[in-house]
């Protein structure tokens, strides 16, 4: 292990990090005060979900203001291969899960699809303090993992424009139920994919109208096992298959 993931791990909005002194946002700074219990000249890493990780100390401890002092800054290559999770909006509680689960397992692009057989919609205002809470929900779950990338998050309001978003050069692969379908290892060859995608339908699945067009979008249907897996755990099982 790396020694910047055995120190407290903090969050901030600055990119490129920079050498120097680094006042925290209130609730990192409350974070590490309140719940850390850290002190001065303690040590911090600081993630700016760039990929760049800078060592640091505490120079100031004020309640929920907490200076650090960058030090050194390390560059992480992004994971390789580049992880696009395309899945139907899933119930509240599912997605809170997944959306930690995901970010834990190195997953770069989530994209939530608004399908036909979708039990949760979120739109308008709502969907702008959704995503909000939801960016700190991913927030978290960087700093909890150590991860240093912090994935996009998008929103298509249909399969059809999730699948534009996708469109060219993608290997893409869906979990489906059909007679026929194979492992994922029977698809990967060895050859190094730079980006792999992968659809999974939301707790009603996607309709047989969606599947047609997602397979027209070159997507090959792969087999979970003899089981029928909860949405969320069947995108964790692939994205862990895929990144461990």
């Amino acid at each position: 292990m790396h020694p910047w993931l055995s120190a407290p791990r903090c969050f901030v909005a600055e990119t490129p990090l920079r050498p120097g002194v680094l006042l925290l946002s209130k609730p990192e700074g409350r974070h590490l005060s309140r719940v850390r219990r850290i002190g001065i000249d303690s040590k911090v890493s600081v993630l700016n979900g760039c990929g760049e990780v800078g060592l640091a100390k505490v120079v100031s401890v004020d309640r929920d203001r907490v200076e650090v002092e960058i030090s050194e800054r390390l560059s992480l290559p992004e994971p390789q291969p580049r992880l696009t999770l395309l899945i139907g909006a899933l119930k509240q509680s599912a997605w809170d899960e997944l959306l930690k689960h995901a970010v834990e397992l190195g997953v770069n692009r989530i994209v939530r699809i608004q399908s036909d057989h979708a039990v949760s919609e979120v739109s308008g205002d709502k969907l702008e303090k959704k995503a909000q809470r939801w960016g700190e929900c991913m927030t978290e779950a960087c700093k909890q993992s150590g991860n240093p990338w912090w994935p996009s998050l998008e929103f298509a309001e249909s399969v059809e424009q999730a699948g534009e978003s996708v469109k060219g050069g993608s290997c893409q692969f869906f979990a489906g139920l059909k007679q026929g379908a194979k492992p994922l290892s029977a698809y990967l060859t060895g050859e190094r994919e730079d980006e792999i995608c992968l659809w999974v339908g939301p707790e009603g699945d996607f309709s047989d109208q969606e599947y047609s067009i997602i397979e027209a979008g070159g997507a090959q249907q792969i087999s979970l096992g003899p089981r029928i897996l909860r949405a969320e755990t069947a995108a964790l099982a692939l994205l862990a298959r895929l990144r461990l």
